[in-house]
């Protein structure tokens, strides 16, 4: 499973999470199973949220990563610079 963790402060949650939902996670390609949940009591300030993915290769992952990741980091560090960041991993399933 691969796991996107995006931290948005207050001032850029709703725009943030409004190109999330509309414009981000309908281009996902479906296969992987995307669900984007809120974290609930987490440790940091702000709006935390997980976007999990599944993968059965390695290869397909990081072909993900290099087109769809990409459009995450950039939407963030365009229009929320400072405001906005993400951090991902990747698990196994025991």
């Amino acid at each position: 499973m691969y796991n996107i963790s995006i931290i948005v402060e207050d001032s850029a949650q709703a725009d943030a999470l409004n190109w999330i939902t509309s414009s981000y996670l309908p281009n996902l390609p479906v296969q992987h199973k995307p669900q984007l949940l809120n974290l609930l009591d987490s440790p940091h300030e702000g709006h935390t949220y997980s976007l999990q993915l599944k993968f059965d290769e390695r290869d397909t992952l990081e072909d993900f990563k290099s087109e769809y990741l990409y459009q995450l980091q950039n939407y963030l560090a365009t229009n929320h610079p400072e405001r906005a960041f993400i951090f991902d991993s990747t698990m196994k399933y025991l």
